[in-house]
Protein backbone atom coordinates (compact mmCIF):
# COMPACT_ATOMS: atom_id res chain seq x y z
CA UNK A 1 0.00 0.00 0.00
CA UNK A 2 1.52 3.50 -0.90
CA UNK A 3 1.11 6.20 1.32
CA UNK A 4 0.12 9.40 -0.13
CA UNK A 5 -2.01 11.07 2.76
CA UNK A 6 0.19 11.02 5.80
CA UNK A 7 -0.53 12.69 9.34
CA UNK A 8 2.13 13.72 12.11
CA UNK A 9 1.07 14.34 15.43
CA UNK A 10 2.88 17.80 16.61
CA UNK A 11 3.89 18.84 19.85
CA UNK A 12 7.60 20.26 18.98
CA UNK A 13 9.31 17.98 21.22
CA UNK A 14 12.13 15.81 19.49
CA UNK A 15 10.17 12.92 19.13
CA UNK A 16 7.68 14.76 17.23
CA UNK A 17 10.24 16.63 15.32
CA UNK A 18 11.75 12.94 14.56
CA UNK A 19 8.40 11.43 13.67
CA UNK A 20 8.26 14.84 11.10
CA UNK A 21 11.42 13.90 9.55
CA UNK A 22 10.35 9.91 9.42
CA UNK A 23 7.40 11.52 7.33
CA UNK A 24 9.16 13.28 5.22
CA UNK A 25 11.10 10.68 4.31
CA UNK A 26 8.11 8.47 3.63
CA UNK A 27 6.55 11.37 0.81
CA UNK A 28 8.37 13.86 0.63
CA UNK A 29 9.54 14.05 -2.78
CA UNK A 30 5.98 13.00 -4.10
CA UNK A 31 4.07 15.93 -5.30
CA UNK A 32 0.94 14.51 -5.09
CA UNK A 33 1.21 13.38 -1.41
CA UNK A 34 -0.53 15.44 1.85
CA UNK A 35 1.38 15.64 4.99
CA UNK A 36 -0.90 17.05 7.65
CA UNK A 37 1.04 18.58 10.68
CA UNK A 38 -1.74 18.28 13.41
CA UNK A 39 -1.24 20.03 16.98
CA UNK A 40 -4.03 19.28 19.38
CA UNK A 41 -4.80 22.43 21.79
CA UNK A 42 -6.33 21.37 25.03
CA UNK A 43 -9.55 22.39 25.78
CA UNK A 44 -8.73 23.03 29.34
CA UNK A 45 -5.31 25.92 28.34
CA UNK A 46 -8.04 27.41 27.17
CA UNK A 47 -9.90 27.44 30.09
CA UNK A 48 -13.25 25.85 28.95
CA UNK A 49 -13.54 22.62 30.88
CA UNK A 50 -11.06 19.43 31.73
CA UNK A 51 -7.49 21.02 33.38
CA UNK A 52 -9.13 23.72 35.70
CA UNK A 53 -5.42 24.63 36.91
CA UNK A 54 -4.67 26.27 33.32
CA UNK A 55 -7.69 28.57 33.47
CA UNK A 56 -6.95 32.21 33.48
CA UNK A 57 -7.91 32.21 37.32
CA UNK A 58 -6.81 29.39 38.89
CA UNK A 59 -9.71 26.86 40.19
CA UNK A 60 -12.45 28.22 37.86
CA UNK A 61 -13.53 28.01 34.36
CA UNK A 62 -13.60 31.06 31.70
CA UNK A 63 -17.23 32.53 30.75
CA UNK A 64 -17.34 33.64 27.42
CA UNK A 65 -19.85 36.56 27.06
CA UNK A 66 -21.20 34.97 23.96
CA UNK A 67 -20.48 32.11 21.11
CA UNK A 68 -18.75 35.07 18.83
CA UNK A 69 -16.41 34.98 22.18
CA UNK A 70 -15.99 31.73 22.60
CA UNK A 71 -15.15 31.03 18.91
CA UNK A 72 -12.73 33.45 18.70
CA UNK A 73 -10.98 32.04 21.91
CA UNK A 74 -10.20 29.06 19.53
CA UNK A 75 -9.81 30.34 16.79
CA UNK A 76 -6.79 32.32 18.42
CA UNK A 77 -5.83 28.93 20.37
CA UNK A 78 -5.23 27.43 17.22
CA UNK A 79 -3.60 30.22 15.07
CA UNK A 80 -1.49 30.73 17.69
CA UNK A 81 -0.30 26.78 17.43
CA UNK A 82 -0.12 26.40 13.88
CA UNK A 83 2.06 29.51 14.20
CA UNK A 84 4.36 27.80 16.73
CA UNK A 85 3.89 24.66 14.42
CA UNK A 86 5.68 26.43 11.57
CA UNK A 87 8.33 27.95 13.33
CA UNK A 88 9.32 24.47 14.95
CA UNK A 89 9.04 22.69 11.75
CA UNK A 90 10.49 24.92 9.09
CA UNK A 91 13.74 23.74 8.88
CA UNK A 92 12.92 19.94 8.87
CA UNK A 93 11.10 20.47 5.84
CA UNK A 94 13.47 21.76 3.36
CA UNK A 95 13.00 20.06 -0.13
CA UNK A 96 9.44 18.46 1.05
CA UNK A 97 7.69 18.40 -2.52
CA UNK A 98 4.04 16.62 -1.21
CA UNK A 99 1.80 19.03 0.29
CA UNK A 100 2.08 20.30 3.64
CA UNK A 101 -0.80 21.45 5.64
CA UNK A 102 -0.36 22.76 8.97
CA UNK A 103 -3.53 22.31 11.65
CA UNK A 104 -4.97 22.59 15.11
CA UNK A 105 -7.81 20.75 16.52
CA UNK A 106 -9.29 21.46 20.22
CA UNK A 107 -9.40 18.73 22.36
CA UNK A 108 -10.18 17.42 25.84
CA UNK A 109 -7.25 14.17 25.32
CA UNK A 110 -4.79 14.58 23.07
CA UNK A 111 -5.59 11.35 21.44
CA UNK A 112 -9.34 11.98 20.77
CA UNK A 113 -8.08 14.56 18.85
CA UNK A 114 -5.38 12.93 16.64
CA UNK A 115 -7.56 10.01 16.22
CA UNK A 116 -10.76 12.82 15.01
CA UNK A 117 -8.25 14.49 12.73
CA UNK A 118 -7.17 11.00 10.54
CA UNK A 119 -10.69 9.89 10.12
CA UNK A 120 -11.96 13.34 8.90
CA UNK A 121 -9.17 13.62 6.54
CA UNK A 122 -9.19 10.31 5.93
CA UNK A 123 -5.77 9.89 6.32
CA UNK A 124 -3.94 6.62 5.62
CA UNK A 125 -0.74 6.62 8.68
CA UNK A 126 -0.61 8.59 11.58
CA UNK A 127 2.95 9.17 12.36
CA UNK A 128 3.94 10.74 15.76
CA UNK A 129 6.58 10.23 18.41
CA UNK A 130 6.98 8.81 21.57
CA UNK A 131 8.81 9.55 24.59
CA UNK A 132 10.04 5.96 25.28
CA UNK A 133 9.04 6.56 29.04
CA UNK A 134 8.43 2.18 29.49
CA UNK A 135 5.41 -0.02 29.75
CA UNK A 136 4.05 1.38 33.02
CA UNK A 137 4.19 4.76 31.50
CA UNK A 138 2.29 3.46 28.53
CA UNK A 139 -0.64 2.06 30.69
CA UNK A 140 -1.44 4.92 32.60
CA UNK A 141 -1.82 6.92 29.86
CA UNK A 142 0.54 7.68 26.76
CA UNK A 143 -0.79 9.80 23.89
CA UNK A 144 1.23 7.21 21.16
CA UNK A 145 -0.43 3.98 23.82
CA UNK A 146 -3.82 5.68 23.83
CA UNK A 147 -3.58 6.64 19.71
CA UNK A 148 -2.63 2.96 19.04
CA UNK A 149 -5.87 1.24 20.46
CA UNK A 150 -8.59 4.33 19.46
CA UNK A 151 -7.77 3.54 15.73
CA UNK A 152 -7.65 1.42 12.64
CA UNK A 153 -5.52 3.64 11.02
CA UNK A 154 -1.83 2.35 10.43
CA UNK A 155 0.16 4.40 13.10
CA UNK A 156 4.14 4.36 13.18
CA UNK A 157 5.65 5.78 16.25
CA UNK A 158 9.36 7.37 16.29
CA UNK A 159 11.61 7.35 19.15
Amino acid sequence: MLYRNIMVAFDGSEPAKEALVVAKNMIGDDGQATMHVVSVVSIGSLGLGGDLANSPTPGMQQIFPDMRTYDEAIDNAKKAACGQMRDAAENLLDGVECNVTFDAVVAVKPAAGICDYAEDHKVDMIVMGRRGLGALRAMLGSVSYAVLHETSIPVVTVK
